[in-house]
């Protein structure tokens, strides 16, 4: 269950308290650190926006209309509507051809002249502009983004905000990928703004984050388009919220990126420590509460910009007033996550990795150790259970003469943006990863055999009690665990072993195979491999 992190004071009582959750993973999908539910569905609002661009980078669409890295920033943004911002937005606009009035949302005034503003220690320094408009919207760069990649793949921009539009799909795919979650359990909202918004656990959405601080196991021009995107924000943080915000500090330094949603969210990228972290607070009471809550997890993390940390904690005017004007009680972040000491031990260089001489005791790690003990399904998943489900999921052998593709040799989407740059679809073994890590043995091809299909049929006969059980357990082995996920346009595939690099399996089977009206999902679960075990 969630838990505090920020308490309100008046006097020396307690008055208020706000509850909330974080979740801090590797890119590797690891679970570093957490507080709170870490496997609670979230909605991800605003903070998806550096998920939301990539399609349109990926397009080269900046380098068609020669894009600024101030205007490929803003389409990331959650911008205030200052004078500065606008400009902006009217430059992209000039150079595109897009209109204002296409935009779905309606008019609005801009957040730096709202009382949030106020809140702000320098919001007086704040330029707002006057009046309504669409462009004054947060969300505008956003869906200029969309318009722009919308027309570019159907000749029109109307419909951009519709789930079953090209570019929606292409998003929730990119989503996918780094989040390293089925379509399927990605749920679909409506925003603020009027376009789609996701809502996935918050470990997968703390994952997705580490992808963007290291996408190490990436194709080669998503991996550029993700660092070209990191690099802009860098350089322009004011165009994120505006100057003065937590926001704006943090993405000062070239190493963090961060971006906040509404209602409580607030995601976050550490490329040094290959960290992605994400926050929500129950109440959806955050703005005010961003720079101390950030600040109190960098100071548990040991990370050394402490000018950062105490420039965060003074960001908004935490001290509570009353109406003569008189201080009278103040707001601080009081939370303790739960971090593995291994974390520091190898960071730091304090004790030596052990080696592991097992197939998946690394790649389950994460998984066993946030998976609450007190759950009735996983208390349920008995190692006889394990080993029926295995056998009533059995499939034929990996067959190497299969025509089996993986999901970036057989996505549509990706092969068509990459095509507009004259680049090719590059398969898994071709990519390059940009960390140190071992170079990967190509897994062999897939057969997938007609028995998943049967196995899932005579699974929806089952009570819904055994069909929960079962789905606990695949869930268990895929999601963060030993799979990964890999998205098409129409087609996601979880394959095994992808979670840990560095220890290439040669086989698989499909345990599997998800089917409902958008995709067709096949889940592969991981054989030993006596082979791998004589090498290591």
């Amino acid at each position: 269950m969630a838990e505090i992190l920020v308490k309100e004071y008046r006097g020396d009582v307690v008055e208020n308290v706000h509850y909330g959750s974080i979740a801090i993973v590797s890119s590797t999908g690891e679970t570093i650190a957490y507080t709170g539910d870490i496997e609670r569905q979230t909605y991800m609002r605003s903070a998806s926006k550096p998920i939301q661009v990539l399609p349109t980078l990926l397009a080269g669409l900046h380098k068609k209309y020669n894009l600024s890295e101030e205007e490929v920033t803003i389409c990331n943004s959650s911008h205030w509507g200052s004078n500065h911002h606008i400009y902006v937005l009217q430059s992209i606009m000039e150079k595109t051809g897009l209109k204002e009035e296409d935009m779905i949302m309606n008019p609005t005034i801009s957040t730096s002249a709202t009382p949030l503003a106020d809140k702000l220690a320098l919001g007086s320094k704040l330029n707002p502009v006057e009046g309504k408009s669409r462009l004054q919207h947060c969300c505008s760069g956003k869906h200029l983004s969309l318009m722009m990649l919308q027309r570019e793949l159907t000749g029109k921009v109307t419909g951009y905000q519709l789930p079953d539009s090209p570019v929606q799909k292409q998003i929730i795919s990119f989503l996918s990928m780094l989040s390293q979650t089925p379509t399927y359990r990605i749920s679909l909202g409506i925003d603020g703004c009027g376009v789609p918004v996701f809502a996935l656990p918050m470990r997968n959405i703390a994952l997705a984050y580490a992808k963007l601080a290291d996408p190490f196991n990436l194709p080669d021009d998503i991996r550029e388009a993700i660092t070209y995107n990191f690099d802009c924000i860098n350089k322009n943080p004011e165009k994120i919220n505006d100057y003065f915000t937590p926001s704006y500090y943090v993405n000062k330094n070239p190493d963090l990126l961060m971006k906040d949603g509404s209602r409580g969210v607030i995601c976050m990228a550490i490329r040094s420590r290959k960290l992605g972290i994400v926050i929500k607070l129950e109440d959806g009471w955050s703005d005010e509460y961003q720079g101390i809550i950030v600040a109190r997890i960098l100071e548990q993390l040991q990370y050394d910009d402490k000018e950062l940390i105490e420039q965060l904690k003074k960001t908004y005017n935490t001290k509570i007033y009353n109406d003569c004007k008189d201080e009278v009680g103040h707001a601080e972040a009081d939370f303790d996550i739960h971090i593995e000491q291994s974390y520091f031990d190898e960071l730091f260089g304090n004790a030596e990795p052990e080696e592991d001489d097992s197939d998946e005791s690394d790649a389950g790690t994460a998984d066993e150790s946030a998976d609450s003990e007190d759950s009735d399904i996983d208390s349920s998943i008995e190692y006889e259970d394990m080993e029926e489900l295995e056998d009533d999921e059995d499939t034929n052998e990996t067959d190497k003469s299969s025509g089996q593709k993986n999901s970036f040799e057989s996505s549509d989407f990706i092969s068509t943006l990459l095509n507009m740059r004259g680049k090719k679809a590059r398969s898994n073994s071709e990519h390059k990863p940009v960390t140190d890590h071992n170079d990967m043995d190509e897994p062999e091809d897939i057969d997938e055999g007609p028995e998943a299909d049967e196995d899932m049929e005579d699974e929806e006969q089952l009570p819904a009690e055994e069909r929960a059980r079962r789905r606990a357990i695949r869930d268990r082995r895929s999601i963060l665990g030993q799979n990964v996920v890999l998205p098409s346009s129409n087609q996601t595939f979880i394959q095994n072993p992808m979670t840990d690099p560095m220890r290439p399996v040669k086989s698989a089977k499909v345990i599997s195979t998800i089917q409902n009206n958008d995709a067709e999902f096949e889940v592969f679960d991981r054989e030993d491999n006596e082979d791998n075990k004589e090498q290591e």
